[in-house]
């Protein structure tokens, strides 16, 4: 299943790469893009503006999503180790078993 921040790494990468194409080309003046020829520069900027907008996203999305695995992790590790302690000290609390009386009777034999 996709979560939020996914879709929007998804939308954001190409977003970013296609607005920064445009504002390439409408500022070198290519003809394939048309543009009114006063508002070229200030076209160029405003999709430069847009294609960084889509790159904050892309980072906060980023962000969100891979620091909740780290996140997880973490908390993974500390139950793991809580866990293991808490073994290790009932280990620590059993008082030691009575020697069984074959155990006894085999010591007291002579030799």
């Amino acid at each position: 299943m996709v979560s939020c921040a996914q879709y929007c790494m998804f939308i954001s990468a190409p977003g970013c790469i296609f607005m920064t194409y445009l504002g390439f080309m409408i500022a070198i003046g290519s003809e394939t893009v048309y543009v009114v020829p006063h508002s070229r520069i200030e076209g160029a900027f405003a999709l430069f503006i847009t294609a960084v907008l889509y790159a904050i996203f892309f980072a906060i999305s980023y962000n969100s999503e891979y620091s909740q695995v780290q996140r997880q992790q973490n908390v993974d590790e500390w139950i793991n180790s809580q866990e293991i302690r808490e073994a290790e000290l009932e280990m620590q609390d059993i008082p030691k078993q009575p020697k069984s009386n074959l155990q006894e009777s085999a010591e007291q034999l002579p030799q």
